[in-house]
C-alpha cells in the first residue's frame, strides 16, 4: 500500500483570504474615488452649455466685449501687446496693467453679466481658465499667466467658434 501524503489546507486558505481582501480594497477605492472631472472644467476652455431650447447661447461680437488685460507673468510689455492684438480683433479695451502671478495660460475673470464675453475671449486664449467673480458689470479681466504663449490665430478662433456653434 502506498504511503499517503497529507496536505495542509491552511496556507492555501490564508492566501485566498488575503487575495479576497486585497480585491475588495481595490474595488472599494475604484468605486469611491473622487471624480477629477470637476477640476477639468476649470482648466480647459469649456464650450458654452446648451440652453433650455437645445441650442447654444449666442456669443456677442468682439465690439460688445469690454476687457482689461493684466500681466500676471512678469514679462515687460506683455499686457500692452496682447491688449493691442485684441483691440485689433475688435474688442473694446478698458486698459492694461499688472496683476499677481498666474501659473496657467491665463485667467479670464467675469461677473454674471460678462459670461458670454468671457466665453468669446476664451476662444482667443486657448487653455485660459474661466473664473466667475463677483462683479456688477459685463466687463472682463484677462490676466495673462506664466504659460501664455500667444493669442490664437483668426483661423483657430473661427474653428473653435464653429465647433462650439454645433447644435446640442
Amino acid at each position: 500500500m502506498p504511503a499517503t501524503t497529507t496536505r495542509r489546507p491552511l496556507p492555501a486558505l490564508a492566501f485566498l483570504l488575503a487575495l479576497s481582501i486585497l480585491t475588495t480594497i481595490v474595488w472599494w477605492r475604484v468605486l469611491h474615488r473622487d471624480d477629477a472631472s470637476s477640476s477639468i472644467k476649470t482648466t480647459v476652455t469649456p464650450a458654452p452649455t446648451c440652453a433650455a431650447g437645445g441650442s447654444r447661447p449666442r456669443l456677442p461680437k468682439p465690439g460688445a466685449v469690454t476687457m482689461k488685460v493684466l500681466n500676471g507673468n512678469g514679462t515687460t510689455g506683455l499686457a500692452t501687446s496682447v491688449e493691442a492684438q485684441l483691440k485689433g480683433r475688435g474688442f473694446v479695451s478698458a486698459g492694461h496693467g499688472d496683476a499677481t502671478t498666474v501659473t496657467g495660460v491665463a485667467e479670464i475673470r467675469f461677473g454674471t453679466k460678462g459670461k458670454s464675453g468671457a466665453t468669446l475671449l476664451s476662444y482667443y486664449l486657448p487653455g485660459a481658465k474661466l473664473v466667475n467673480i463677483t462683479r456688477a458689470d459685463a466687463a472682463v479681466d484677462v490676466v495673462l499667466g506664466q504659460a501664455f504663449k500667444s493669442v490664437a490665430t483668426p483661423a483657430a478662433v473661427k474653428a473653435a467658434e464653429t465647433k462650439a456653434a454645433k447644435p446640442c
